[in-house]
C-alpha cells in the first residue's frame, strides 16, 4: 500500500496529534492511500472512486479565503491513475465531491486539490446540489461549535453497481458521512446515510450510527481511539447533542 508525502500545511491550519494518519479507517480492501495538503483519499481501484475521505476541520479553518475552484482533473498521485472528467460527461451524473470544496476555502491549494477526481463519486443532481450540499453545510454548523471535527464520508461500494464512463466509475446507491467532533475534551459522533433520491430536508431522519457504516462499508473508524472510545462513540447516537437549527457564515480571511 503506497503512502506519500504530506504537503507543509499552511500557519492556518493547526492540526493536532488527530490530524495524524493514525485515524485513517482500518480496511481488508486493499486501498490506496493518498496523503494531499489537506484531506487523505481512500481509493479503490477495483471501483475508480475514493471509498473514504478524511481530514481535520479546526474551526479557525472555517474562513473564506478563496473562492470556489472548478479544476476537475486527475489525481496525479494515485498509482493506477484515477478515474477522469471524461467519464462523467453525458452520464447524467454531477462529478460530486466527497470532501466538500466549502470545507476549503482558508487555502487555495486545499480548494484546488479538492477537484481531483480521486475525491469525486458519481451523483444525482437531487443529491449532489440538495439535501447533500444541506448536510454539508449543516456539518460545518457543527464545526464551528467545536474545538476540531475529524470528518470521513464516502459512498457505500458493493458488487453489481452500474458503472459509467470508459474507466468504469462505479455509481454508489448510497453515500455516508461521519463526524467526530471534540468539544471541551469531549468526543461525541454522528454518521449520515443518504441515497441518490433524498425524500426529506429533514436530515435527522438520515443520522444512523457510526457502527451502522462501520457494518455496511465494512471500515473500522477512529482506529487511534481506545475501543471502549470507540464503542462509546460507535454505538452511542444521541441527536440532541447536535443542534439541526444551528446555522453557519463563514468567519473573514485573516490578512
Amino acid at each position: 500500500m503506497k503512502r506519500l508525502g504530506l504537503g507543509l500545511l499552511s500557519l492556518l491550519v493547526s492540526f493536532t496529534s488527530l490530524a495524524s494518519p493514525a485515524w485513517s479507517p482500518i480496511d481488508q480492501d486493499h486501498l490506496e492511500i493518498v496523503d494531499h495538503f489537506a484531506i487523505t483519499i481512500g481509493y479503490s481501484e477495483e471501483f475508480e472512486v475514493p471509498q473514504w475521505v478524511g481530514y481535520v476541520m479546526r474551526k479557525d479553518n472555517l474562513r473564506g479565503c478563496v473562492s470556489r475552484g472548478s479544476n476537475f482533473r486527475v489525481d496525479p498521485l494515485i498509482s493506477t491513475r484515477s478515474a477522469s472528467p471524461d467519464d462523467y460527461k453525458s452520464s447524467g451524473f454531477d462529478r460530486g465531491h466527497i470532501a466538500p470544496a466549502g470545507d476549503m476555502k482558508w487555502h487555495a491549494q486545499a480548494m484546488s486539490e479538492s477537484f481531483y477526481m480521486s475525491n469525486m463519486t458519481p451523483q444525482t443532481a437531487k443529491m449532489n446540489r440538495g439535501q447533500w450540499a444541506q448536510l454539508e453545510n449543516q456539518a460545518r454548523a457543527w464545526m464551528k461549535e467545536a474545538d476540531e471535527t475529524l470528518v470521513i464520508s464516502g459512498p457505500i461500494l458493493q458488487a453489481g453497481l452500474p458503472r459509467i464512463g470508459n474507466s468504469q466509475v462505479a455509481v454508489p446507491y448510497e453515500h455516508y458521512k461521519i463526524l467526530l467532533r471534540n468539544r471541551a475534551g469531549k468526543k461525541s459522533a454522528i454518521a449520515f446515510l443518504m441515497g441518490q433520491n433524498p425524500a426529506t430536508n429533514d436530515l435527522s431522519t438520515y443520522a444512523v450510527s457510526v457502527r451502522t457504516i462501520e457494518e455496511k462499508t465494512g471500515l473500522n473508524f477512529f482506529p487511534h481511539l481506545s475501543q471502549s472510545e470507540q464503542d462509546d462513540v460507535e454505538q452511542n447516537l444521541d441527536l440532541n447533542q447536535w443542534n439541526f437549527k444551528a446555522s453557519f457564515n463563514y468567519d473573514p480571511c485573516l490578512n
